[in-house]
């Protein structure tokens, strides 16, 4: 048996917590790795002193939580894994349905949240943001309306919040970029005039706040990207049936 499975024997209350409280600090810590297989139930429980059905619920917490998938089969058994961003977003999703939270709301934490991350990219100036951004932005010149195109008109938000440097940010910035993903593919339209419109205007717009952060004009990025999602949020909600996160995500 590998040291990394060397534990004391658990006597408190709440065994299946503490077997997954154990377990969960060596995925954290790395010192059982992405990937790896956990040993059979019968070593594992002869190493925490607990019994199966403990095991197993230490094991349905664990899972909860993605960070192992339970196979089945022969050769199955429990295998470690990585918690996914999009795991958070779901289950923020449903504490939004819950507390009825409105799209507008939604729309006016993504604002409050990117617009400090522009302003922050304008200052330093970062070659390798830029050269990203630019990358985002040359091939946003060739989109036509359709609903891929509402997909990665996004991309360039979403890069504004992975290169912020903010870890923090970045994942609560995530969670709303799914929801707004989501809004702007049941709301936004997809052809016509209007869609057409809305394209060239979003491509300039992020073209503008791109030569902005070049220059290192921290204000007036911030206060155009202020206005650019104000835009949006009026641009895609205005009219709408749905006015709340549980009307989008059912």
């Amino acid at each position: 048996m590998e040291d990394y499975m060397e534990v004391t024997n658990l006597r408190e209350p709440k065994m299946a917590d503490r077997v997954a409280t154990v377990l969960r600090r060596m995925f954290i810590r790395g010192e059982i790795p992405e990937g790896t297989m956990l040993p059979p139930e019968s070593e594992l429980m002869e190493r925490f002193g607990v019994s199966r059905p403990t095991l197993r619920e230490a094991f349905r917490v664990l899972e909860s939580e993605s960070l192992i998938v339970i196979q089945r089969g022969v050769r199955g058994g429990a295998r470690v894994t990585r918690p996914r961003r999009e795991t958070l977003a779901r289950y923020a999703g449903l504490i939004l349905e819950y507390e009825e939270v409105t799209l507008k709301d939604v729309y006016e934490a993504r604002m409050t949240i990117e617009m400090p991350m522009v302003v922050e990219l304008a200052k330093k100036r970062d070659p390798a943001v830029i050269a990203e951004l630019e990358a985002i932005v040359a091939n946003e010149s060739n989109l036509k309306p359709g609903s891929e195109t509402v997909d990665q008109l996004t991309d360039f938000h979403a890069a504004v919040a992975r290169l912020s440097g903010n870890k923090t940010l970045q994942i609560v910035a995530d969670m709303l970029h799914h929801i707004v993903k989501t809004a702007n593919r049941s709301l936004q339209p997809t052809e016509g005039t209007r869609a057409e419109q809305a394209v060239r205007r979003s491509a300039k717009t992020h073209r503008m706040v791109l030569e902005l952060i070049k220059a290192g004009d921290a204000e007036k990025a911030g206060e155009l990207w202020q206005r650019h999602l104000q835009k949006a949020e009026e641009f895609v909600l205005s009219g709408a049936e749905m006015s709340t996160v549980v009307d989008l995500l059912e």
